[in-house]
């Protein structure tokens, strides 16, 4: 499967609210079944739950570790918390996880993913489970975030959510990939109107999809994501805004062995956050007091869900001013996205 070239590839399905499962529990807040296809024929499914405040509302985007699914761990209950302070939530479940199981386009993706998926002879095979997964497959879940982003600018672009104040809240591997799909926004162009989707590293981006992030929480960042290499560095330096202008919470318990000297390595070797003359005042690497547990299970554990809310409210008073923008995603086509160009690879 090459990853280098960006081939586009038409008929994203999308499904908003209308004619889908709607939940109204007050306990548990309201909130859309909802699907999306990928470039390579991925039906991905989730939730999305809307705010009060319509179109001006913020959103944030869940992105659950490998293995795992936003249906467990306390995924549901943020959502719920947050949705109640006025934002909008995306929680889907990556290829392979959860309820993002079913194959659309098989003709398309297995000629794709065949060397890095087992169990992949039959062409016309619609199931798809994380276990088969080959080592090495992790990168292309991008695809899935890059998806989840289109289908958010097509509910901007109904009234349904602001995707000019996007939050992104990352555990483990799916942190991993958030900050790799940051990356790739900063290369992208916003508008999917334009041909030349990805600005070659050095090139001058007149608006880049990064523009709208308003910051990301990492809940015990991974450095070696499934014992793979990330080139998280060379990511940085294509992609300054990473550490620029893109404030991160790099949220870990105290006592996580293993997420605290990763968290030390993405914030000081990495983003080198302290040595920024003008560094960013919400970047940082603040420990959850006096728990050992990692990623999701953070959530609804000590003062976890308090210090998001309060984090999230200072990254959407920072920009108060977020102009809703049109984003002409109905004719847009999904691409694949280029692993090689952030460092996969090479």
């Amino acid at each position: 499967m090459r990853s280098t070239l960006l081939v586009p590839v038409a008929g994203l399905v999308l499904a908003l609210s209308a004619g889908l499962g709607y939940s109204q529990d007050k306990d548990k807040g309201n909130k859309d079944d909802i699907s999306f296809q990928t470039y390579d024929g991925v039906l991905i499914k989730g939730s999305f739950y809307p705010s009060a405040k319509g179109g001006n509302a913020p959103v944030v985007m869940f992105l659950h570790k490998f293995g795992s699914d936003t249906g467990k761990d306390g995924w549901d209950d943020l959502a719920v918390q947050l949705q109640q302070k006025g934002y909008s939530v995306l929680a889907f479940d990556f290829r392979g996880h959860g309820r993002s199981k079913q194959i659309d386009k098989p003709e398309i993706f297995w000629p794709l993913n065949r060397n890095l998926i087992n169990r992949s002879s039959d062409p016309k095979k619609k199931n798809l489970v994380y276990t088969d997964f080959k080592n090495g497959y992790l990168p292309y879940l991008l695809n899935d975030i890059v998806a989840a982003r289109l289908y958010l600018d097509n509910r901007n672009d109904n009234g349904g959510c602001n995707t000019s104040n996007i939050i992104v809240i990352g555990a483990e591997e799916g942190a991993s990939l958030g900050f790799s799909w940051l990356a790739l926004e900063a290369l992208r162009q916003a508008s999917y109107k334009t041909t030349n989707w990805i600005i070659n590293p050095g090139g001058v981006n007149p608006s880049p999809g990064s523009d709208d992030i308003a910051g990301a929480i990492w809940l015990s960042f991974s450095r070696s994501p499934l014992h793979l290499s990330f080139p998280y560095s060379h990511m940085v330096k294509i992609a300054p805004a990473l550490r620029d202008h893109i404030p991160m919470w790099f949220a870990v318990g105290q006592n996580d062995k293993i997420g605290v000297p990763d968290t030390s390595h993405m914030y000081d070797a990495v983003l080198r956050a302290d040595q920024k003359k003008d560094r960013l005042e919400l970047t940082y690497k603040k420990p959850i007091e006096k728990i050992d547990l990692r990623g999701a299970k953070l959530l609804g554990n000590g003062s976890t869900n308090e210090d998001i809310d309060k984090y999230i409210k200072k990254l959407v008073e920072r920009r108060p001013n977020t102009a809703v923008k049109n984003r002409d995603a109905k004719d847009a086509n999904l691409r694949m996205v280029p692993l090689g160009v952030l460092g996969f690879g090479s």
